[in-house]
């Protein structure tokens, strides 16, 4: 090696060490504004929301938009029903605690049309995210009143900042439910109106009683639904007992029912016997 090559490689070497220098010095920085970022990060904070469930699309597939009401219809439970739970999904952001910890959740008036015969206000009491938990399940009861029969009653739920809580995003800290008794008839009533005559809950709920997914082997042969299994809530697409002789052996089922059984629109014998034509 010349004298040259020597002169050459000495700024080289020296340069190696600076920039060596500082990379070191820069990751140090690094690593102590992570340090001061984790020291300043409040882990104590929790957010807490309504986990609602995600909305399914038309092929079954779970989206990423979540529902934003819940509702129940008392019309296809029996008369013996009187209330019913509502199950309401709460989960938190941030770290589980050893201790059980209260949040506040409040009835928003402006929003909802119930009175306290609907509802059980002490659903929405003292409530809390037990202790190694992160979720919690608010059980709203509410009740079936004479009114329902003729009206949907609803109620919007709202969760608001305490000691141990501050709200999450703006859009999951309400819940509506909505509640009913109103008797909807299927959407091929209409159509079978002649054979099953006026509808009724007691009816309806005989007839998905017997005629049950899987009581029929056979499948549909004509319309939009051809190959899909005949049940109470899929209907023959023609009112032709020829071309369904087993719907019409479940039909017969039905009649006889009736015929053998005194059965009365919600068990008042003021109102005439069901019976089918």
């Amino acid at each position: 090696m010349n004298i040259h090559q020597m002169k050459n490689q000495q700024p080289n070497k020296m340069k190696n060490i600076i920039n060596r220098t500082l990379l070191f010095v820069l990751l140090g920085l690094f690593l102590t504004s992570c340090e001061k970022s984790i020291n300043t990060f409040d882990n104590s904070q929790n957010f807490i929301y309504f986990d609602m469930p995600f909305q399914v699309d038309q092929y079954g597939i779970i989206t990423k938009k979540r529902v934003d009401s819940l509702s129940f219809s008392f019309a296809m439970s029996d008369i013996s029903v009187t209330t019913y739970i509502f199950k309401i999904p709460v989960s938190i952001v941030g770290l589980a605690n050893e201790k059980s910890r209260l949040y506040k959740v409040i009835l928003d008036q402006e929003k909802s049309n119930i009175t306290e015969n609907d509802w059980s206000i002490e659903s929405i009491e003292n409530l809390s995210i037990q202790s190694g938990y992160l979720h919690d399940t608010i059980q709203l009861e509410v009740n079936r009143t004479p009114d329902l029969k003729t009206s949907w009653k609803s109620l919007t739920l709202r969760i608001i900042d305490n000691e141990n809580f501050k709200v999450g995003a703006e859009e999951l800290i309400t819940a509506k439910i909505s509640f009913t008794d109103i008797l909807q008839p299927p959407t091929w009533w209409n159509s079978w109106i002649s054979i099953f005559g006026e509808f009724s809950r007691e009816k309806y709920l005989k007839w998905q009683e017997i005629y049950y997914l899987g009581a029929d082997p056979n499948l549909e042969s004509f319309g939009p639904d051809t190959g899909k299994q005949l049940y109470w809530d899929q209907m023959p697409y023609y009112v032709v007992s020829s071309w369904y002789p087993s719907t019409w052996m479940f039909i017969r089922m039905l009649k006889k029912y009736f015929d053998e059984n005194e059965v009365y629109p919600d068990g008042d014998t003021s109102k005439p016997r069901i019976l089918l034509p």
